[in-house]
């Protein structure tokens, strides 16, 4: 039976988390055991899901949160439920973007042939690992764009950018509608690398250059002081505040900025002097089920 037309695509936030989610394992922080005791402050790995205008459902990473960010978009959507994505599509191969794949397979959702997007390494890597059994690879080169389903009413281009690629490459995708487009990047390591590899020389230029009213930026730590005894090399990337130090004060004319991707560690996940900064420039943090129209 044909599905209704919808007339235009949805993106809805279905993890705000870093990989570790809140509560994260083996941290017994307040946050952490407030999140515990109240799953209300429980927050999904980073994810985000587009329903297209003509019904179709399609995922941009597949974390272990599943069935919760499943359950959670239906809500959202003021759907009945969710009984399986029409395709997926991931930004890289570390272990919160992808360790929902296996819930495809027949030992949970039992489903074949899902239309599965990700760069040609990621492709590589993921099959050496016995995880694509229930997709139908597509490989998509670097910088693309394509459709993940005719007549979905929205295109999706993966933009490359650097990100501890030890095994594989890393992409952020632009997902493009009727009526606006939404830059996703939850990872990267640095803003020099990046905007140096896409020739532009600040935030605004690049975004500017992408034709993106909306970016989810990566949001992973406040600045380099929150995780004390850890080295911060190992686990690069820009920290929000350097971000706001580059973009200053909204004006006029910028597309909306929404962090993402946030470690349990970071004073964005509650109010406080770093949220409070945020907002009186401009910004935001997005929220899980905050839905944006394409």
């Amino acid at each position: 039976m044909a599905q209704p037309r919808i007339m235009e695509a949805t993106l809805t936030i279905l993890g705000i988390a870093q990989d570790g989610g809140v509560p994260h394992a083996g941290c017994s922080c307040a946050r952490c055991m407030s999140a515990h005791a109240d799953p209300s402050l429980r927050r999904h790995p980073v994810a985000c899901g587009v329903r297209g205008g003509d019904g179709s459902m399609h995922l941009i990473e597949a974390s272990r949160s599943l069935p919760d960010q499943m359950r959670l978009w239906a809500e959202a959507l003021g759907a009945e439920g969710v009984a399986r994505p029409d395709s997926v599509s991931l930004t890289h191969i570390h272990l919160g973007h992808i360790d929902g794949l296996g819930q495809f397979g027949k030992e949970v959702m039992g489903c074949s042939e899902v239309p599965l997007f990700a760069s040609e390494s990621v492709l590589d890597e993921l099959s050496g690992r016995s995880v694509l059994g229930p997709f139908s690879a597509a490989t998509v080169q670097p910088m693309e764009r394509f459709s993940p389903s005719e007549g979905c009413g929205f295109e999706m281009e993966f933009v490359p950018v650097p990100h501890r690629d030890e095994h594989a490459d890393t992409h952020a995708v632009v997902i493009r509608g009727g009526n606006r487009s939404v830059l996703f990047l939850p990872d990267h390591d640095d803003w020099n690398q990046t905007l140096h590899r896409h020739g532009a020389v600040s935030i605004r230029q690049w975004l500017t250059d992408l034709e993106v009213d909306i970016a989810l930026l990566d949001g992973s730590f406040w600045d380099a002081s929150e995780l004390p005894g850890r080295d911060m090399s190992e686990i690069p990337h820009p920290p929000v505040s350097e971000t706001l130090a580059r973009l200053g004060e909204r004006v006029e004319g910028d597309a909306e900025v929404h962090f993402i991707h946030l470690n349990h560690s970071n004073p964005l996940l509650g109010p406080g002097p770093q949220a409070d900064e945020l907002s009186d420039l401009g910004w935001g943090v997005v929220v899980q089920g905050q839905q944006f129209a394409l």
